[in-house]
């Protein structure tokens, strides 16, 4: 069985795990979320423009998480994480990751998520894996910033760092976003792609295959 790297959002998940935390803290501060609606703004503008997109995600983030305490942004994701394990699974993914372990694969999975979102997530989901890499936040006088925001270029490298062998693994992905590490793996399965990550793909010239 070849080893496999999975990614969350829009595979094992049907929903933006992180993108489901802001407005979640959105909704428990009004008044925080109403100051963040510029970088919100940039951020729905960035479109397919990856570094714009991911500065502009990371800048909404910074308002939206402002002032929050570690604590407090603990128990959110893992609150937001569980309830999305057990109701936004991709059930069709979560039998494919199932199938992979019983048939003896190592399982990576590669998010642009943070890490304890995503942790509460796969637990909550019954996803059985090796290894996962997510985005982190540290802490500043200010709020939660990311440390490390794992997008487009930067799952690659973050993959190579953590010694994963790429090139010799199936890779799951929705996004085209992912393409550097899907140029680099030995085979490419696409997932409820949006019609641009399909036709991005196709215009690519890589191989690639669909989930059924």
């Amino acid at each position: 069985m070849t080893d496999v790297v999975l990614d969350l959002d829009g595979v094992l998940s049907t929903r933006d795990t992180f993108a489901t935390l802001l407005v979640a803290a959105a909704g428990r501060r009004p008044l925080t979320a109403l100051r963040s609606a510029p970088a919100l703004v940039r951020w729905l503008r960035a479109g397919h423009d990856v570094p714009r997109h991911a500065e502009a995600s990371r800048a909404v983030a910074r308002g939206l998480l402002r002032g929050m305490p570690e604590s407090t942004y603990d128990v959110l994701a893992r609150s937001v994480g569980s309830r999305m394990g057990a109701s936004a699974a991709r059930a069709s993914m979560v039998d494919v990751a199932a199938r992979c372990r019983r048939d003896g694969a190592h399982i990576v999975v590669a998010t642009g998520s943070e890490h304890r979102l995503a942790t509460a997530f796969l637990a909550s989901a019954g996803v059985e894996h090796d290894l996962l890499l997510a985005s982190t936040l540290r802490w500043t006088a200010t709020g939660p910033e990311f440390d490390r925001h794992i997008r487009g270029e930067s799952k690659l490298t973050t993959l190579q760092e953590a010694g994963v062998d790429v090139e010799q693994r199936r890779f799951w992905t929705d996004s085209y976003d992912d393409y550097p590490t899907a140029r680099a793996a030995a085979s490419v399965v696409l997932v409820a792609p949006s019609r641009h990550s399909a036709a991005a793909y196709r215009a690519s010239g890589l191989a690639t295959e669909l989930l059924p």
